[in-house]
Order: C-alpha cells, then structure tokens, then sequence
C-alpha cells in the first residue's frame, strides 16, 4: 500500500513477503515517520505479539477487514492460472487481442494465457458480439477481483474475440489493416526496419483474427469468380481453327 492510502491508529494485514504463499498477520500502524521512509508497526498476533518494528508500507497489503477478498481473489486466480498454463498458445492470444483491440475499448486486449479487462468493457464488448451471458458466465473459472476486474481463460477469450469478429467484421479487417499499414510505413523509415520484424511476428494472429472475421473465405470465392470470368472472356476472344 502507499502511504497516503493508510491511517495511523488502523489495524493491517502484514505479509513479510509478496506472494499468497506468505502468511497475513495482523498488525497495527503507530506512525508514519519513520526511518528512511518506513512506517511503525506493532504486531497483534503471530510468532511475535506486541513487537514493534519499522518497515516499508509495501508489506501491508490491505486494511485487515479486507484480506478475505483478496484471499478470494488470490485462491481464484491459482486456480484460473492453473488452468491456463496448460492452454497458452501465443498466436490465438496476438488474434484475440487485436480483435479486442479493434473495439475501441481502452483497456482491451489479451495474451497467450487470457485477458484481463474491467467488467464495464468487457460487457460492452459481450453486448456488441452479441452474446447473451455475463462476463463471469463465459468460463467457469472466470471471475470479477475485488478491483471490478475480470478474468477470464484463454479459450473463453478466443471465444469472444470470434463472436464480435462475426458480428462486427469490417470494424475486425480495418483496424487490422490499418495495423497492418501503419507498421509497413514505419519500417520504410531510415533505421526503422525492426517494424518489418514485428509485422512478421504479429502475422499469424493477423491470420487468424482475419479467419475469425470472415471476410478471407468471401475475399478467396470473390477471386475465384473473377478468375473464372477472365478464363471464360479469354477463352471467347481466342481466334477459332478456320476463321481468316
């Protein structure tokens, strides 16, 4: 916690270390001045009651009546964690990010493991693509943290990210070749060409972000329709045996 966010007089929960591993013991804040910028604690449990000790406002992680939320959100994201580590995959995460990104929504985007975005946005985004449920109901391991976060798994990210590519295409291929331009004319710059680089690598997200639009398939069957037309006009204009 920062220093201005705490009270002197109010009890914390203290961890030695980060981590949910470490335990929250509960301590009591006595002064803010203290030396070299530290905060005065006295413990009132643990190995040591009663001790009083200097330390930075780093190790209070929230007041003490709120450390069963952060419990909560700690024990849940082990769980979605677990699950992601599993299902990462770099290429479907660039695709859902730049389809997310495509919305307009600040906070929008996603990586190989998922996304992370506030529940507002996300629903903004669920209302646009069409999908009926709530954020949280997309994924069982999905949840809102204490900050009025969502989190959700990678799989039920790809699954957004497909529903607004179908329900909003052309805003999906614009934004990605508007991405896709702007990095092309950057890299044409003096001492630039490292763009060139990052366009390779973003490119199959690209890839998959255009699939999941839907405008490839009817981009390949306009091709082939005008491929068949010039055969066809061709084949007409072609002298025929015995004319002259």
């Amino acid at each position: 916690m920062e220093s201005h966010q705490i009270e002197i007089g109010r009890r914390y929960a203290y961890r030695e270390k980060r981590g949910p591993h470490y335990p929250m013991l509960k301590v009591r804040l006595l002064d803010k001045v203290g030396r070299k910028g530290k905060v005065k604690i006295r413990f009132e449990d643990g190995p040591h009651p009663g001790l009083e000790e200097y330390i930075s406002t780093r190790r209070l992680v929230v007041p003490w009546g709120q450390r069963h939320e952060v419990l909560r959100d700690e024990k849940l994201g082990a769980a979605l964690a677990a699950n992601v580590a599993k299902a990462a995959d770099s290429a479907l995460g660039q695709a859902a990010s730049a389809v997310l990104e495509s919305t307009g929504e600040p906070g929008a985007g996603a990586v190989a493991t998922g996304t992370t975005m506030s529940e507002s946005e996300l629903q903004r985004i669920f209302d646009r693509a069409g999908l009926a449920s709530a954020p949280t109901g997309l994924h069982p391991l999905a949840y809102r943290d204490r900050h009025g976060d969502v989190h959700l798994a990678l799989e039920a990210t790809v699954e957004l990210a497909r529903a607004f590519a179908a329900a909003e295409p052309t805003t999906v291929v614009g934004y990605l070749d508007d991405e896709e331009e702007e990095m092309r004319l950057r890299g044409n710059t003096p001492g630039e060409r490292w763009w060139h680089s990052y366009l390779r690598e973003k490119a199959p997200g690209f890839a998959i972000a255009r699939q999941w639009a839907g405008l490839e398939q009817e981009a390949e069957i306009l091709r082939r329709e005008i491929a068949r037309l010039v055969a066809r006009d061709t084949s007409r204009l072609r002298p025929r045996a015995g004319w002259g």
